[in-house]
């Protein structure tokens, strides 16, 4: 590919502060200029930091000198882009016309500069059209979080760079200082391009939450944060201290993007919160209350039912105690409001009913809700949260004798894109379709299934994961990691009757997986 060249005083404004002008060598005003062609090159090459080897060869044509490149110098430069002109950061990465290197720097966006000089005339040319992509083994991929052997807390790294290397598990990326045990749950924050806004990875477990060590420019081995400061966070004295998260909203969104980067919102066990986090995080008030003086907070589920993309401008609570569905108007209220009851698919208020999983996807919003006047009769409610509406969708009601083992079942998940949730009763993996109300198993596993779920923040398409735990099998490979694709030609029509699983990946770690969690960020 040709890429347009600049003769050397008009350069880049990051290289300026790299070279004082050139010497005036003479005057070429009547001399022909060795005019300087270079093919051979792309506008952008990506690599995995200390691991992939950069080689661009390039062809360099004059013409007068031709193929001679005997009177030419090479420096070959990396930028970091996006930065003030004051923050430029230059690092030469070779002398010789072929470029080859292993790349050592930060993961991020780089300018690539090649600066040719002609010692016949003393000109220097650069060759600026070129972007260089650094990543690391844990810029794309997800967390797995389990258990080792002796029930201690493990964190592995399913590592997916993409087009620069092949998926790899990386083990003990969690040091653990602290010995926790019996994990639950991890929540990343999703990537979000102000590098002012914070970026975070809470780690949960049966007994605390503990925001954990983020950066994988400064390292590839984290722990527990030092510098949280939980009294700072979350100061009330309404709700427990030591605070324990339980989820944070909005979730990341479709490659793992954090889509409202001025607002965010966390549940704890007894307090729900939510404020502007331009200027840090300080959740100061819960807001689980009708009324900004009371300090009587309502029990809430841990889900903020909301839109995951756009700015987070309305979120739905659920009060488990008086079981019923509540709106928080803006982020700037400070209090929650019931929601009217307005004609739809099912009331806000409940009666004799109770929820058992909530979820937010890309297209609705989800409530599975059961009886609680019997062991038989459940329900579920679809709703849409587009900017300050709640919009009651759909309602779908059905038996355990319609959904076998349902009332067994250990995970649930729905698709966005058909009526379909799948739930985990034992070692099954079922598929339910709600409108129909036609239940199958769509695989049995050896192993007990530890985690299982519908995933789209990787790929933008519709994925299931399902991760399952065999004390038999080699010590390595006792977790397994299970991600089928649905496949993009999936009708209808195969989903009434089984679901075709298009394809199967199959990871191992030694862990006993307790969740899964997408990270697709530099930071």
């Amino acid at each position: 590919m040709k890429l347009t060249h600049i003769l050397y005083p008009a350069m880049f404004g990051c290289l300026l502060s790299l070279y004082s002008c050139v010497e005036d060598k003479g005057s070429y005003d009547h001399l022909p200029v060795n005019e300087i062609t270079v093919t051979g090159t792309e506008k952008t090459y990506s690599v995995l930091a200390g691991i992939t080897e950069l080689t661009i060869e390039p062809t360099i044509t004059g013409t007068i000198l031709g193929d001679d490149n005997s009177q030419y110098e090479y420096t070959w430069y990396a930028c970091q882009k996006d930065l003030g002109s004051d923050q430029h950061t230059h690092t030469v990465l070779g002398n010789e016309k072929n470029l080859k290197t292993t790349v050592v720097l930060n993961p991020g966006s780089y300018n690539l500069y090649l600066i040719i000089k002609d010692n016949s005339t003393g000109m220097e040319w650069i060759i600026s059209d070129m972007t260089l992509q650094v990543s690391t083994s844990l810029t794309t991929g997800f967390y797995v979080l389990g258990e080792k052997e002796d029930g201690v807390i493990g964190i592995d790294f399913l590592s997916m760079p993409n087009s620069v290397g092949d998926t790899t598990m990386i083990h003990d990326i969690f040091t653990n200082s602290e010995q926790l045990k019996e994990p639950k749950d991890l929540l990343y924050t999703g990537y979000i391009a102000n590098p002012s806004t914070p970026v975070n990875l809470w780690l949960i477990t049966e007994t605390g939450s503990y925001k954990l060590e983020n950066s994988i420019q400064e390292k590839t081995i984290f722990d527990v944060d030092p510098t949280y400061n939980e009294a700072f966070t979350f100061p009330s004295q309404l709700i427990k201290h030591p605070v324990k998260v339980l989820d944070q909203f909005p979730h990341q969104g479709i490659y793992g993007r954090a889509y409202d980067t001025s607002n965010r919102g966390f549940i704890t066990e007894d307090g729900v919160f939510a404020s502007s986090i331009i200027s840090g995080e300080i959740f100061a008030s819960p807001i689980n209350r009708y009324d900004a003086s009371t300090t009587k907070l309502f029990k809430p589920y841990p889900l903020g039912f909301c839109n995951p993309y756009g700015r987070m401008s309305a979120a739905v609570f659920y009060d488990m105690d008086s079981e019923c569905f509540v709106y928080l108007k803006n982020m700037y209220t400070k209090y929650c409001s019931k929601l009217t009851e307005t004609a739809g698919a099912f009331s806000w208020q409940q009666t004799n009913r109770t929820i058992v999983y909530g979820e937010n996807n890309p297209i609705s919003s989800f409530a599975l809700m059961k009886s609680t006047e019997n062991n038989t009769d459940y329900y579920i409610y679809q709703m849409t949260i587009n900017y300050s509406t709640v919009s009651k969708t759909n309602a779908y009601s059905f038996t355990t004798a319609e959904a076998p083992d349902i009332d067994k079942a250990t995970f649930y998940s729905f698709s966005y894109e058909y009526p379909i949730m799948i739930y985990t009763a034992g070692n099954k993996l079922y598929q339910f379709n709600y409108e129909t109300k036609v239940c199958n198993v769509v695989k049995t596993y050896s192993g007990e299934i530890t985690y299982a779920s519908f995933e789209w923040q990787s790929r933008g398409d519709l994925d299931i994961v399902v991760c399952t735990y065999d004390q038999a099998a080699e010590a390595d490979k006792r977790g397994t990691i299970y991600k089928y694709t649905m496949g993009q030609d999936l009708n209808i029509e195969p989903i009434m009757t089984g679901v075709a699983l298009d394809k199967e990946f199959v990871y191992y770690t030694p862990l006993k997986i307790k969740k899964i969690e997408y990270r697709n960020s530099s930071r």
